[in-house]
């Protein structure tokens, strides 16, 4: 923040930011403009507006599965894609001036900059153990975003992970994994701060709350932690994992593989949910050939759950999606019977809860995908992702919801080195996917309306049926603007 404190006797003089309509907040005395000693002191004015942020951090995870003492590391070969928002997403309002650059630092590591807005730049073969934080300064802060992402078709895994980076958090919920045979479970903290972070994990299932031997784990000063979900959760079938820090925050994503038996049957990494609540959206439900709505109630109230399926023609009820899940515990609803598509799906509860969906794109025996959809926060600023580049063909499907109300999206994109910008109008609790294809970037806001907007995009990869790979990341909100207070005199 900003503030010059300039103090002197007279009458209030009026500036442009006043005449602008941006003063949020002004004190004048009723005998402000008395002159003469026996008056009351005058006081300034004060007056906020609208500045360009100047610096922006987002943390991404580093490859998953490496990194935990005793357990042999799974290669994965992983890419980040940086972003800034072009100045034409920005809007006419927004002055950026000046230079800025962004750097990708992995532990003491820090790599080339970038000073170029509205490019995606690509950083290939992340080192194992490390996590990565993308910083931005100066001209290049507005408008940050960052991805994570890794493909692998192999014997002993095989699954696309799309994971969205994003801002650390105190208080997390991640929703994933299974008690079936096969099934692995990473649960990677990282720490972009100065200090170390306290962490406490708390685990909910079917049947309350999961004992563990697990107790508190400190997240290393502008390091990485990686834990087995195993050992915290057990042989819970419908783990929820709470992730609470304390002395700091710190950013968790949950990494799910399923080999069953010999055959490799998908890979995910998932981010937390939104934050609990008695309405969660899930923007992108990319519904293969089965799955179910995972539910977590952190309170001790029972919570009543009912289900509708968001289309372009407004909202379904899911059939038999109705159900009550004990207070402390999880719960899930079955998505048999819903065609193979791309929905969103809306909860509603009298209690908060927590959600995700999981969904697989597996034949019968055979290798297979499968996602999971976190719920998202709703949004009113700027929603983006980055994409890395990659030879094989990934197609980007965007699934816009508006909830409580209907809105209209502006949506901008890049592919091929074209950008595209296209208006979308959402009805009251309605949900449309539009096909990026080889999106390099992607950028939504809300342009009219006062539905709540939520945004996923589906990353696909493969020719379809079971060859298909699948992963779900949301978009994150990144900043543009803060605001900058300062005081005007009375003259």
């Amino acid at each position: 923040m900003n503030r010059s404190r300039l103090v002197g006797p007279g009458r209030l003089a009026l500036t442009a930011l006043v005449a602008a309509g941006l003063v949020t907040g002004a004190a004048l005395s009723p005998a402000a403009d008395q002159i003469g000693s026996e008056g009351p002191a005058a006081r300034p004015t004060t007056a906020a507006s609208f500045e360009p942020v100047v610096s922006a951090n987002l943390s991404c995870p580093g490859p998953e599965f490496s990194g935990i003492t005793g357990v042999e590391d799974i290669d994965v070969p992983a890419s980040l894609a940086v972003a800034t928002a072009p100045d034409s997403v920005l809007g006419s309002s927004v002055k950026v001036t000046g230079e800025g650059r962004v750097t990708v630092r992995s532990g003491t590591d820090t790599g080339d900059p970038v000073t170029e807005r509205g490019t995606t730049t690509t950083v290939r073969d992340l080192r194992s153990g490390r996590a990565n934080d993308v910083v931005a300064v100066g001209a290049m802060a507005p408008g940050l975003a960052a991805t994570q992402e890794w493909l692998v078709a192999r014997s002993e895994i095989r699954g696309l992970a799309t994971v969205s980076c994003a801002s650390p958090g105190s208080d997390l919920w991640l929703l994933a994994g299974g008690g079936a045979a096969g099934r692995q479970e990473r649960l990677i903290l990282t720490n972009s701060g100065a200090n170390e972070v306290t962490v406490d994990l708390e685990v909910l299932g079917r049947k309350g709350v999961v004992a563990s031997p697990t107790g508190s784990t400190v997240v290393p000063a502008r390091g990485r932690v990686a834990l087995l979900v195993d050992a915290i959760t057990g042989a819970e079938e419908s783990p929820a994992v709470r992730v609470r820090a304390t002395g700091g925050s710190v950013r968790a994503v949950m990494s799910d593989i399923w080999l069953d038996g010999s055959v490799p049957a998908g890979a995910e990494t998932t981010v937390p949910t939104a934050a609990p609540s008695t309405r969660q959206v899930i923007p992108a439900a990319i519904v293969g050939v089965g799955g179910a709505i995972r539910i977590a109630v952190p309170g001790l109230q029972q919570a009543v759950v009912s289900a509708r399926i968001l289309g372009e023609d407004g909202p379904v009820p899911l059939a038999k999606g109705v159900t009550r899940v004990p207070g402390r515990s999880t719960g899930e609803l079955s998505l048999t019977g819903l065609k193979q598509g791309k929905y969103a799906v809306e909860l509603t509860s009298d209690v908060p809860i927590a959600a995700a969906l999981w969904s697989s794109w597996r034949l019968g025996k055979t290798p297979g995908d499968f996602i999971w959809a976190p719920s998202t926060e709703s949004s009113t600023g700027l929603l983006a992702a980055a994409f890395p580049g990659s030879e094989d063909a990934r197609e980007r499907n965007l699934s816009l919801a508006s909830s409580a109300g209907p809105a209209t999206a502006s949506v901008t994109w890049r592919a091929g080195g074209k950008w595209t910008t296209k208006s979308v109008g959402l009805g009251q609790d309605a949900s449309v996917t539009l096909n990026l294809g080889a999106a390099e970037s992607v950028w939504v806001q809300r342009i009219s309306g006062r539905g709540e907007i939520r945004a996923a995009v589906g990353t696909v990869a493969g020719k379809g049926g079971g060859e298909r790979l699948v992963s779900v990341s949301p978009l994150v909100e990144t900043a543009v603007t803060s605001t900058v207070s300062s005081a005007h005199p009375i003259s």
